[in-house]
């Protein structure tokens, strides 16, 4: 297994279908996580920053994802006041303050346990620490757990705190009140 990282204009049509295919096996369309792939694309159409896909070369099979967007004010507080996931529109980073949203992380079952989490989070890591260099600031970042392991990557892994809505699960909404200054540190040494 030859694992690495493709990330934002990098991901090519064939990759993107790759993960949409993943994701409707992972968030199956009878279930509430489910996101409409034309939805998915519609987030990228204009700007396909945030998006870090970890690829198995030897299989040529897509192994996992983690994509993150960009919202403006009112976004967030329609949002984070009982608006769905999928209401949420991708802005694109800018140039001074920017609220980040980490939309997805998923995992193809084969490859849990492998290098792939790692990987992803730390090509994140580092062009998130290079955007800051460039003068771009993640005044704010949220991200929402569907699930226990997705709840666990984003205390453990992230460092990101549970907000009032967070159930006995994990299941809710989180904030990374240090704007994730931790985890790119922390992904620095890895």
């Amino acid at each position: 297994m030859k694992l690495a990282v493709l990330m934002n204009q990098m991901i090519n049509e064939e990759w993107f279908g790759k993960m949409l295919e993943l994701e409707g096996r992972i968030f199956p369309v009878t279930g509430n996580d489910y996101l409409d792939p034309e939805y998915v694309r519609a987030l990228y159409k204009d700007n396909q920053e945030g998006l870090f896909f970890c690829i198995d070369w030897d299989a040529c099979k897509l192994a996992g994802y983690l994509t993150v967007i960009f919202l403006d004010e009112s976004q967030k507080d329609r949002y984070l006041n009982g608006a769905h996931f999928s209401t949420l529109q991708n802005i694109g980073m800018h140039k001074g303050k920017n609220i980040l949203y980490i939309y997805t992380i998923a995992v193809d079952e084969e490859y849990r346990g492998s290098a792939c989490m790692k990987l992803m989070g730390k090509a994140f890591a580092e062009w998130l620490d290079g955007k800051i260099k460039d003068g771009y600031e993640v005044s704010e970042v949220y991200a929402e757990a569907v699930s226990k392991e997705g709840a666990r990557s984003l205390r453990r892994g992230f460092g990101m705190t549970p907000m009032a809505d967070v159930d006995e699960d994990g299941r809710g909404h989180y904030f990374a009140d240090d704007h994730l200054e931790g985890y790119i540190k922390k992904m620095r040494s890895c």
